[in-house]
């Protein structure tokens, strides 16, 4: 048996690729603990972070001046 060539093309049918299911416990992006960690480390070497509730001014010792929200 030998081998023929032609003008038409044919290619092998494949499926559609499907994007993977997002997972429960695999984060994307930014995780709850990234943006609190974050925050600590603004507060103890400035003194002074962006709240991640509201972006206010948040401080050291009284919290959030716009919403008072609190680290404890």
């Amino acid at each position: 048996m030998g081998a023929v060539a032609t003008r038409d093309r044919v290619l092998a049918e494949r499926p559609p690729v499907e994007a993977p299911a997002p997972r429960l416990f695999e984060s994307g992006g930014v995780t709850l603990e990234d943006v609190v960690v974050d925050l600590w480390e603004d507060l103890r070497a400035e003194g002074r972070a962006s709240c991640p509730v509201c972006g206010g001014s948040m401080a050291r010792a009284s919290g959030c001046e716009f919403c008072g929200a609190e680290l404890s």
